[in-house]
């Protein structure tokens, strides 16, 4: 009986048929009003009002989120068939401390105000490093966004692909700069100096998505071979769940909704026509055609309010500087 009726709910809504006047519902006028709300709705609550309101890191909404984030570079990574980076607490440590002093003091660049270099923080948290490097970026409101904008971009994309790292650490703070409230994002790839001790973090709040701590990991060497490194500040994490990456991403989440819709009408649309061919009636394909404007408005808004004050600064691979 359950298959009856959602089958009879499907032609309803969906096909021209002699039972529904050959007028599928879903192109009536009460139901293209009913789906313009709803996207509407959906486009002001999962996307407008967080960023138009830039709730805090902690807050849920509309920001980029550390862990998310170092799962994009692997999921990059993967794609480039290399080995996923390990999530240090010691490099997240070093990079939120980068991202507190941009956010603090309203300076964007790798280099601080009063003559910080990248490789200060690495020295501030005692990781000692064969390689290492920075990718930075600010006012973004969506993760995904980040990293799309530093894998199109060769140095940023040269640092998340890099073979010699193994490590990553992420910082993301919220601050003002140039006079706007923004977002500062700081990634950190490294590989730990060979034999090389790390400082174990006994004093950090406890994690609950922590799986595992490593107590010895095979690095590749700095030109050939490898030697097995103790590796005592790595931690492994769970993957970030789909809510967590929804959070994250409002700009992505809100896009998978309105292709869902968009794609929907169109089939409707495709099935109208080959159905009735010259029995169409036009003010349902208007009907169908005003419902996909919308959504290509929506798509437009959000890519600029996305991408309008988005700034990606020159990468920095400091291997070879300072160790």
């Amino acid at each position: 009986m359950y298959n009856i009726g959602m089958i009879s709910w499907l032609k309803k809504y969906f096909i021209p048929h002699s039972g529904n006047e050959h007028r599928p519902h879903l192109l009536r006028d009460y139901s293209t009003q009913g789906i313009i709300v709803v996207v509407l709705f959906f486009e002001i609550f999962s996307f407008l009002l967080p960023i138009l309101a830039r709730t805090n890191v902690t807050g849920n909404m509309a920001m980029v989120l550390p862990a998310v984030l170092a799962d994009l570079t692997n999921q990059e990574r993967r794609a480039e068939d290399l080995p996923a980076l390990s999530v240090s607490l010691v490099l997240n440590e070093a990079a939120q401390m980068k991202a507190d002093d941009m956010a603090t003091k309203g300076y964007f660049a790798h280099v601080s105000p009063d003559g910080k270099t990248p490789w200060y923080w690495l020295g501030q948290v005692g990781y000692q490093y064969q390689y290492a490097g920075e990718n930075l970026a600010v006012d973004f409101t969506d993760s995904k966004d980040v990293t799309e904008a530093w894998m199109s971009s060769p140095t940023h994309k040269e640092n998340i692909v890099k073979e010699n790292y193994t490590e990553i650490g992420t910082g993301v703070a919220n601050g003002i700069y140039e006079g706007k409230e923004a977002t500062f994002v700081v990634q950190v790839y490294a590989n730990p100096l060979l034999g090389a001790f790390m400082p174990v973090e006994s004093n950090k709040t406890e994690i609950s998505n922590i799986v595992k701590v490593t107590d010895i990991k095979k690095e590749p060497a700095n030109v050939l071979g490898a030697e097995t490194v103790v590796n005592t500040q790595n931690i492994l994490f769970k993957n970030p769940t789909l809510l967590q990456k929804a959070i994250a991403s409002p700009r992505y989440t809100t896009d998978v909704v309105l292709y869902i819709f968009f794609g929907i009408v169109v089939l409707i649309l495709l099935l109208y026509i080959l159905i009735e061919r010259k029995k169409c009636h036009k003010n349902l394909i208007t009907n169908g055609l005003v419902i996909l404007a919308v959504i290509v408005v929506i798509f437009s808004v959000d890519y600029y309010l996305s991408h309008r004050n988005m700034i990606v600064p020159q990468s920095l691979d400091y291997s070879d500087q300072n160790k």
